[in-house]
């Protein structure tokens, strides 16, 4: 036994605490031994509020310990065994903080329904003078809010520097709402007032994205102000920010996404990122989004579908192999949001039909960004995802860019491998969709993945035989040799009586039908002049 390991507990810890950064530290000591992994869990140690971005006496982290979630992930740590890589260790990771978003986003919906309950009640008392004095003066703070932004232009990548001042004003807005029942009103379009995108936009996404310094100080009072600006006035979500590319404009939402998921500031147009994520920041912006979500969920109307964020996010996402533990939990944040969207969008009754042509559009985009990893993961956490890909529009538009080329094909063949899209393969019309295509290779795998598709009938009762012999055009026997090897029934008759035979025998099939005699597949007796399957005889 080692000096090291006859230390008592409370050193241990100090070494330990001054050993690097949590990251490091677990680096360093995880699976070792038992001991050394009880002292990591130690709450005493700040390790996991470290590796979540918070503080010990956060509100957040102490929901958090008291769930049931984080002792099973202690469990997790408790049991590292020490190995070669940190592929178990980057694992233990993702649980934490995906374990820890899905708790926050919880906690968040219990404070977004307390909140408005309790500023519902508030307002109710006041009288409508006082309701009216009091959203008068919430506008006047809110409109002459202490912050030095840039002088020239309301959007430019500046950013913002707050004051004492600011953090005064941040805190009575907060009491304003929550306390006397202020709402605070803005006007939808960014060009008739500074409204709510904008200031999200200039305040909170500005900072976040382009500060240099730390400023943690200011953080959380003005997440308290946004969230509260919200308790008062949910429908400030439909406030529209300026975007150069789009003459309607974008939905608050969309610039939180967009910081989130493209960690920059929208109105950034610097080719690469000048200055690090700061991850404190960054951890802001996620929290007033999931509270966001739970306005949306309060404000549902036909005019704010949960399909619009989920199609953001699609377009948006652009997943990298982490390297580093702040990589390791963006890309467990981005995939846990993603996580949350799809199962808040399965909680709809229908699917947004206007939508289902921009969902096959994002699953392309999914593609063309080489981002496959996503389509299974989206597939099998959400039955309305599930229903638009059996869609044969969205099947046949996957199947266009997947067939584009060889790379695409041989990335195609691991996608149709992914147990999770399985079902997908045996529910869509995705045979008939890569039958026309000729794509042999692709026919055999997705049939050998899949037998029983050998027996999959078209709107007109052909199986793959026939469908090829009536449906396809061009060379053909090839695929024909393979169908017939495979065994589909060469006697099945479609809903015109027609079977394999009577196919081969109309005009439009003649050269076929001399390809398959050259290619010795079929013959033709000199007697009867039947056509006989030699192929079919010979498996036999």
């Amino acid at each position: 036994m080692s000096t090291f390991e006859t230390l008592p507990n409370e050193i241990l810890i100090n070494i330990v605490r001054y050993s690097g950064n949590a990251y490091t530290i677990f680096r360093a000591f995880a699976g070792l031994n038992q001991r050394l992994n009880n002292i990591l869990i130690d709450r005493c140690l700040h390790l996991f509020t470290d590796l979540l971005y918070t503080k010990p006496d956060d509100t957040d982290i102490i929901y958090y310990y008291n769930c049931d979630s984080f002792h099973e992930i202690c469990h997790q740590f408790s049991s590292l065994k020490t190995t070669e890589d940190d592929k178990n260790l980057h694992q233990c990771f993702q649980s934490l903080i995906a374990s820890y978003i899905r708790e926050t986003y919880n906690r968040l919906g219990d404070e977004f329904q307390s909140n408005i309950k309790q500023f519902q009640s508030i307002r109710s008392r006041n009288t409508t003078t006082v309701t009216s004095n009091l959203d008068n003066e919430l506008k006047k703070m809110f409109n002459y809010f202490p912050v030095n932004l840039c002088p020239q232009d309301a959007y430019c990548a500046w950013e913002p520097h707050f004051s004492s001042q600011s953090l005064m004003t941040m805190k009575q807005i907060e009491s304003h709402v929550l306390t006397e029942g202020a709402s605070l009103e803005c006007d939808d379009d960014d060009e008739k007032e500074f409204n709510f995108a904008k200031a999200i936009n200039k305040w909170l996404l500005a900072k976040a994205n382009l500060t240099k310094g730390d400023d943690r100080q200011f953080i959380n009072p003005l997440i308290q102000m946004f969230k509260a600006s919200l308790i008062s006035n949910p429908k400030l979500l439909k406030n529209k920010g300026y975007t150069t590319y789009n003459a309607s404009s974008c939905y608050t939402h969309y610039f939180l996404i967009y910081s989130i998921y493209r960690l920059k500031y929208f109105h950034d147009y610097a080719a690469v990122r000048l200055n690090p994520i700061n991850m404190h920041w960054y951890k802001a912006v996620m929290n007033l989004f999931l509270f966001a979500i739970h306005c949306l969920k309060h404000l549902f109307d036909e005019d704010f579908f949960l399909e619009d964020i989920l199609l953001d996010i699609l377009n948006m996402i652009n997943l990298t192999e982490p390297s580093t533990y702040e990589e390791i939990f963006i890309r467990t944040s981005q995939m846990e949001i993603l996580r949350i969207i799809l199962h808040e969008y399965d909680l709809k009754d229908v699917t947004s039909c206007d939508k289902q042509d921009n969902f096959s559009q994002a699953v392309c985009t999914l593609i063309k960004n080489n981002q496959l990893n996503i389509i299974p993961f989206i597939y099998s956490e959400s039955v309305h995802v599930q229903y638009l890909f059996r869609r044969s529009k969205t099947s046949q538009q996957i199947v266009d860019i997947m067939t584009g080329n060889r790379k695409k094909r041989q990335l195609f063949k691991v996608l149709l491998s992914d147990i999770q899209l399985r079902p997908w393969l045996t529910s869509s019309d995705l045979l008939f969709i890569l039958l026309p295509k000729k794509q042999c290779k692709l026919v055999k795998h997705l049939l050998k993945l899949s037998p029983l598709l050998v027996h999959r009938l078209d709107d007109d009762g052909n199986d793959a035989l026939l469908y090829v012999c009536l449906k396809v055009r061009g060379c053909r026997h090839r695929l024909i040799k393979f169908l017939i090897a495979i065994g589909c029934d060469l006697q099945r008759r479609n809903s015109k009586l027609e079977n394999f035979i009577d196919a081969l025998q109309l005009t439009r099939n003649k050269k076929l039908l001399e390809k398959l005699i050259e290619h010795e597949i079929i013959q033709i007796d000199n007697i009867t002049a039947e056509i006989q399957v030699i192929l079919a005889n010979q498996s036999q």
